[in-house]
């Protein structure tokens, strides 16, 4: 463990303060591929993981609760980084204040390794680079004096060492002089998490509105993008588009159900690549297959005065029923405004 000093105003100071890492032990991995047993975690959300070199790979450890991160075979730089600045009005809470950050690792390979562990606010960068011998834990503090006129506040682990094997147990920060792990989060519920509204047309600030065509997200909202994950495309900058739900209804997931009868024929919603019996794809509207029955009678007579008697149906003849609705099918319904949390 590397030293930093601090005393009991520090301790203080910290603890009314909030964690800025969101998921900062890795529970939510919203993008895992579930497979009979075999589960591929992907990366967690509101992370950022890169690593270019073969046999790379990132997922989650469900016996020590940890980030696997598995270094490829080349020097390429793997990089795991988190943009923690992401909430309205930033500014006025981070800049010109110290900002503290612990990440707990483990080198669990056969390699020794050597781990970075940096806080970057586009001006100034504060790092700890640390050496790893195999099968040995740390836990890294760093500290940064954050600049008045930051423009960003990014938290990254990389490491070029080859095929290192690295569990990351957890990484949190704060403001001030110490950081304290059971902190509550900056980002209060769930990135990605859908709300609705029946009163109001404005979505709140930590939220954006489903309820317009389809955009990409800007580059500022790297949380939100790690969770959506192109799901539903991607624009021409290679980030996330939001979802159109406008004019729709949700229906719950029907996974495997056959409640839904059709699931297997659902498409993607907008530029998304998913489809069949998965969250996030559509149906359109449909009546059930049925019949109207007709009651009438084929033996029936109808007297032709002197000449002989007609049938009372002309069987070589169709007839349609008289058209009754509107332009659509739909229930009873009250217009809401869909939204994301991105904050």
């Amino acid at each position: 463990m590397n030293s930093i000093f601090f005393n009991n105003d520090d301790f203080l100071y910290a603890m009314l303060q909030r964690n800025l890492v969101y998921n900062y032990n890795f529970i939510n991995y919203s993008n895992k591929i579930i497979d009979g047993n075999n589960i591929d975690y992907k990366h967690p959300d509101g992370w950022v993981y890169e690593d270019k070199g073969a046999n790379s790979k990132i997922g989650f450890d469900p016996e020590s609760n940890s980030c696997i991160i598995i270094k490829s075979r080349s020097t390429d730089v793997m990089t795991f980084k988190q943009t923690i600045n992401e909430f309205p009005r930033w500014k006025d809470l981070i800049c010109s204040k110290k900002v503290s950050a612990c990440a707990i690792i483990a080198n669990v390979g056969s390699l020794d390794c050597e781990i970075t562990f940096s806080i970057y606010d586009g001006m100034n960068t504060s790092s700890v680079s640390a050496f790893f011998k195999s099968k040995e834990h740390k836990e890294i503090n760093i500290v940064l004096d954050v600049a008045s006129n930051a423009s960003t506040l990014v938290i990254s682990i990389q490491s070029s060492s080859t095929d290192a094997v690295i569990y990351i147990r957890k990484i949190f920060a704060n403001l001030g002089s110490v950081a304290l792990e059971n902190l509550p989060c900056i980002v209060e519920g769930t990135i990605g998490e859908r709300k609705q509204y029946m009163s109001t047309d404005v979505p709140p600030a930590m939220e954006l509105s489903l309820c317009n065509a389809s955009t990409e997200l800007p580059m500022t909202y790297t949380r939100l993008n790690s969770f959506l994950n192109g799901k539903f495309g991607k624009g021409t900058n290679g980030y996330s588009l939001l979802p159109d739900m406008r004019g729709y209804f949700s229906r719950a997931w029907d996974n495997k159900a056959k409640i839904d009868t059709d699931a297997t024929k659902r498409t993607p919603l907008g530029q998304g690549k998913v489809s069949g019996d998965n969250v996030g794809t559509v149906e359109l509207d449909q009546f059930k297959e049925h019949d109207h029955e007709l009651q009438f009678d084929l033996t029936g007579q109808i007297p032709a005065g002197p000449s002989a008697a007609m049938p009372s149906i002309n069987r070589m003849m169709t007839s349609n029923t008289v058209k009754n609705g509107g332009t659509e099918t739909r229930s009873k319904n009250i217009s809401e405004l869909y939204t994301i949390k991105w904050a």
